[in-house]
């Protein structure tokens, strides 16, 4: 992340907590099947989530009847996500995952949406291996935007790159992306070799969606706000040359790795 604060470029999410609801996309439901299926989950099965944001996640484990216990350091976020799931097997603490304490352990599963990038490593590895139970499984899951060969798809790429708001991966660069987590967890000491799954989909926005979509990313909520003015103006009339329709392509990447758990009893 260069010379920005890294600890302030995680926060910066909280600052659009509506936002983040709405525009951020959500998780293909094959994922879902195969992080249940893997991690033997039941009614009874003990969940944590890492940066649960406003529960966008959750809520597809939270409607299949689980519960869960979900950790997110943006307040406003934690406010939200606990109006949107009132009457769901769910509780929010407001903290960051590094700096959270608690006597639980034993989860059948821990999960990390689009989160896990912001918690410090190797620390978050050897945290999460020492709250699973012995054979528990984390999975951590990422949308990776794809950068399409359309005219319109680059120039979209380039202004976003331009102005540091946010970046559309050709799929070299995404396999490297995975590379490199993979042998993070295999190195870690503390997980088998994750099992990896992807899952291509896509979207369409029209230029106020996306606009939107990019208010929840940290680039754009740092931009002055004659920046963002002039960013915004540059991609409505990008977006409405192409029939006021973008289409985004992602692949969603879930890694599966097994506990070894050495943490003391």
């Amino acid at each position: 992340m260069g010379t920005k604060d890294w600890l302030k470029e995680s926060e910066r999410f909280n600052e659009a907590a509506a936002y983040y609801d709405i525009y951020r996309p959500s998780y293909p439901t094959q994922l879902i099947d195969r992080v249940a299926e893997e991690a033997s989950l039941t009614a009874d099965s003990r969940i944590l989530e890492i940066g649960a944001g406003s529960g966008k996640a959750s809520e597809l484990f939270l409607d299949r009847g689980y519960g869960l216990l979900c950790i997110e350091p943006g307040p406003q976020l934690v406010e939200l996500g606990r109006k949107k799931h009132q009457g769901k097997r769910v509780r929010f603490v407001t903290s960051r995952f590094e700096h959270w304490e608690s006597p639980e352990k034993d989860f059948d599963l821990i999960f990390s949406a689009q989160a896990f990038h912001w918690v410090p490593q190797p620390e978050g590895y050897k945290k999460c291996g020492q709250l699973l139970k012995q054979g528990g499984r984390l999975a951590l899951f990422w949308n990776f935007y794809l950068r399409g060969d359309s005219d319109i798809e680059q120039e979209i790429a380039e202004v976003c790159a331009e102005y540091e708001v946010f970046w559309f991966n050709k799929r070299d660069e995404i396999q490297r992306r995975v590379d490199r987590t993979i042998a993070e967890l295999s190195g870690s000491g503390d997980f088998k070799a994750p099992v990896v799954y992807q899952y291509p989909w896509e979207s369409e926005d029209d230029a106020e969606s996306f606009i939107n979509f990019l208010r929840t990313c940290n680039g754009f909520i740092g931009l002055p706000e004659d920046d963002k003015t002039e960013l915004s103006s540059k991609l409505y009339k990008l977006i409405s040359t192409n029939g006021g329709i973008l289409r985004r392509n992602y692949l969603c990447t879930l890694f599966i790795a097994e506990s070894l758990n050495f943490a003391e009893s």
